[in-house]
């Protein structure tokens, strides 16, 4: 249970393999690449997917991934270490099964706030008056005004 909040069993059933599937995202890392997973689901959860497009256990191992990557430090009093980035594929049929294969990519979690409080700000049109669009400029072409 992480906030008082009680975790679904059907995601709990993924934490072992999202715990492989995240070590092998660690080690992926370092070469820039991400860890591919099979996630099985069966056909009649393709039958009604979110309007994300996943089935049930897919959306079960996103929570589990999650759940391991930004709750399991916060209850242990860590810090944040990793970014996840989930990438699924087309649904077809394996070996007998249907389901999708999921890249799985860690990134460092401050590279992105570091890169906003230095390079990210010279670029800010908030910060840049010069790069603030305005009425009469639009991104389409000229406006009604101009």
């Amino acid at each position: 249970m992480a906030g008082g909040i009680k975790r679904d069993p059907l995601s709990v059933k993924y934490d072992v393999p999202v715990r492989r599937a995240l070590t092998a995202a660690v080690e992926a890392h370092a070469q820039r690449k991400a860890a591919e997973v099979w996630v099985a689901s069966p056909p009649v959860q393709f039958r009604a997917v979110d309007k994300g497009g996943r089935s049930a256990n897919e959306r079960a191992f996103t929570r589990a991934a999650y759940y391991q990557v930004r709750e399991v430090p916060k209850l242990n009093g860590e810090p944040i270490y990793w970014s996840l980035q989930l990438t699924w594929s087309p649904i077809y049929k394996r070996g007998g099964r249907w389901g999708r294969i999921v890249k799985v990519r860690l990134r460092r979690y401050y590279s992105g706030a570091r890169y906003s409080r230095t390079a990210g700000r010279r670029d800010s049109y908030a910060q840049n008056a010069p790069l603030r669009s305005s009425v009469v400029e639009r991104v389409d072409g000229p406006g009604p005004l101009g």
